[in-house]
């Protein structure tokens, strides 16, 4: 059988295939597509947004690519047109361009009138985008992190709280200090100097 287009065939032989999808007149690769466009009518039936439904559409078919996904939904939605007749997106994206029009020719003419009018189409236009939704805050960045500093001290490795560097005494800095830069030492008042800043 040549590899014609799913569209290209006649009507018999994809009914013969939903019919009897085990002795298909259909090729394989045609088959396929004929399930991922009866999967996708089903998607738009409980999800008529086109980003939701190519979502979804992806989940069941990980195999394709986005822009498959797409045409699958979009040819989906041209076969099975008597139940996908209403495409949220286009309507969506008109209501938005609309109110934003009419807001721009009030602006223009820019009488008392026109502003009621501006202050109406706003409060539409925030009712039509929605309100952002809140960030939820980070639990990772709630919690509370320790830093050490690793040092080797005869073959042992000691912790080194770097919260609580400012509160040991000047003479455990000069050891760490010893440890980290091999016995140059700082003074009394550079270790002051290092517990304020």
């Amino acid at each position: 059988m040549s590899r014609l287009a799913l569209e290209d065939q006649n009507y018999e032989l994809i009914k013969a295939h939903i019919l009897d999808p085990e002795n298909s007149p259909l090729s394989q690769e045609q088959q396929n597509l004929l399930d991922r466009l009866v999967a996708a009518s089903k998607i738009l039936e409980k999800h008529p947004i086109t980003k939701q439904a190519v979502a979804f559409h992806r989940i069941n078919h990980p195999e394709i690519s986005l822009m498959q996904a797409y045409r699958d939904v979009f040819n989906a939605s041209r076969l099975f047109n008597t139940t996908q007749t209403f495409n949220y997106d286009y309507w969506h994206t008109w209501l938005i361009n609309d109110i934003v029009s009419n807001i721009q020719k009030c602006r223009s003419v820019g009488t008392e009138a026109n502003r009621k009018i501006m202050a109406m189409e706003h409060a539409n236009l925030l009712k039509a985008i929605g309100v952002k939704p809140q960030e939820l805050p980070d639990p990772k960045r709630m919690e509370k992190h320790q830093f050490y500093i690793m040092i080797q001290n005869n073959n042992q490795q000691v912790k080194v709280d770097l919260n609580n560097l400012q509160d040991l005494p000047p003479a455990t800095l000069q050891e760490i200090n010893k440890f980290i830069y091999g016995g140059s030492e700082i003074s009394e008042s550079d270790a002051e100097q290092i517990m304020n800043s």
